[in-house]
């Protein structure tokens, strides 16, 4: 009986949560942050995937020029407006109005080429004339691919960013900030064929209507092409260099669940942004550790509580249907623990599709008042509910015709079913009070009043020790 009035209790308490989101702060001056290394590059930023949590920043959020960094945004941008499969045909403008003495791989004006093809010659080779060429196919012109990078950034977050080209070539008002392009990469890498793209060693383009020759594509950045400098776990990145801009670089890492990226803005050598890069991942890998939600907020972790029991099926630990995402981390410093971080549940008030699944709310974590993880409450393994209805429709001979649809409840019907849960465990604690509860204190009662009668009606003698 307490279990279910707890479980009550607990229910409606969490139910009435609304509690806010909170967002990343500035780690500059935490004392309880392990303190970065040094780095050559005027700015860089150690950003972890999953969360977006900062783990190192130097002028993150100060305007530099990119180079050809530029080509990560790009290239999300034709992934996400064509298809693979799609022809582009080299226009007069994509082949002479870029930089002959730039990065390029000889294309002709008129030559065709796969969007995939395309997509393997820029983040590999850092091809600028292709760049142009796939802006022009998707958006019809380079300042109308342009806006359509501006508006993409800004729908991440990027704040102090501003694109006048597909490639990156100089230009003064083309700047970002080491902050926008890890947001920008964070963003890039959810997508699987940026991912296995920018993660690949070589690749080749065969011949064209243009050629009979192959052309061979070789990863300009070192730790993926394996060459000079290497890094355990580097899975994607970007090279980047003009005069103006100097060095630039992004380096994806991941080792186990830790996923980090890495930008350099502005270095003098190619070597120190190679060496830089491998400071602020070992600093990152070092410094930080990353825990599933799903397993710090598993039920059966709280097997005492009445919210989650193996006595009752339809919340058994093992088999609710209230479950935490699997896709949700926790990331600290290895100096905290789970218990310095702190819980934050809020609940939808209405059900919401999140990457496919119902989400009923979110679990969010701070610490220093700074957001280090969370994952969506989901409403798992449960089919929405479909309700069936059916028309009858009298005609001139009597016969009915049924009419049968069935409509998905998207959100709906979700109360309905919450007052239906809450409603059984009321039903359920007042059928046992009636049938149980009630019949045993009517018994107990019963009992004491005999027992009070027989001893009123017996006399002194009853009593005499034998």
């Amino acid at each position: 009986m307490k279990k279910i009035i707890s479980f009550l209790y607990i229910f409606i308490m969490l139910t009435s949560c609304n509690l806010p989101y909170v967002t990343a702060a500035n780690i500059d001056n935490l004392s309880s942050w392990p303190q970065g290394p040094d780095v050559y590059a005027e700015a860089a930023i150690v950003m972890e995937a999953s969360t977006g949590l900062i783990l190192y920043g130097k002028n993150i959020d100060k305007a530099y020029y990119p180079a050809s960094i530029t080509k990560i945004l790009t290239a999300l941008l034709v992934i996400e407006n064509s298809s693979p499969g799609e022809i582009v045909t080299f226009s007069h403008d994509s082949i002479f109005n870029v930089d002959r003495k730039s990065s390029l791989i000889g294309i002709d004006v008129g030559e065709q080429l796969t969007m995939q093809q395309c997509l393997y010659a820029i983040l590999l080779m850092s091809a600028n004339e292709v760049t142009y060429a796939v802006a022009e196919h998707v958006a019809g012109d380079i300042p109308t691919f342009a806006n359509m990078m501006n508006e993409r950034a800004k729908a991440i977050g990027c704040k102090n960013s501003n694109f006048v080209n597909p490639h990156g070539l100089p230009d003064d008002n083309h700047y970002t900030t080491a902050y926008d392009m890890a947001l920008i990469t964070r963003e890039a890498m959810k997508n699987e064929t940026f991912r296995k793209i920018t993660g690949t060693r070589t690749s080749q383009i065969p011949a064209t209507n243009k050629t009979d020759e192959i052309r061979y594509l070789r990863n300009h950045h070192k730790f993926i092409l394996k060459q000079d400098y290497t890094y355990d776990g580097a899975i994607g990145g970007k090279t980047g260099f003009t005069s103006k801009a100097r060095f630039t670089l992004v380096t994806i890492a991941k080792r186990g669940d830790l996923e980090l990226i890495s930008v350099i803005l502005k270095v003098d050598t190619s070597d120190n942004q190679y060496r830089d890069t491998t400071k602020l991942l070992d600093f990152g890998f070092d410094n930080f550790s990353i825990y599933p939600i799903n397993e710090l907020e598993s039920p059966n972790r709280v097997k005492e509580s009445p919210f989650f029991t193996r006595y009752n099926s339809i919340l058994d630990y093992t088999n609710s249907f209230i479950k935490t995402d699997e896709k949700g981390y926790l990331v600290l410093p290895n100096t905290a623990s789970f218990k310095d971080a702190k819980k934050e549940v809020s609940f939808y008030p209405e059900v919401e599709i999140k990457e496919g699944r119902n989400a009923i709310g979110r679990i969010s974590y701070t610490y220093d008042d700074m957001y280090v993880g969370g994952a969506y409450i989901l409403y798992d393994n449960v089919e929405t509910p479909t309700l069936t209805h059916t028309q009858l429709n009298k005609t001139p001979s009597n016969e009915f015709t049924k009419e049968t649809e069935s409509k998905t409840s998207d959100g709906y019907f979700r109360p309905i079913i919450i007052g239906l849960i809450v409603g059984g465990f009321v039903l359920i604690i007042g059928l046992y009070f009636v049938l149980v509860e009630r019949p045993r204190l009517k018994r107990r009662s019963n009992y004491l009043k005999k027992r009070a009668n027989r001893r009123r009606n017996y006399s002194d003698d009853d009593y005499l020790d034998l």
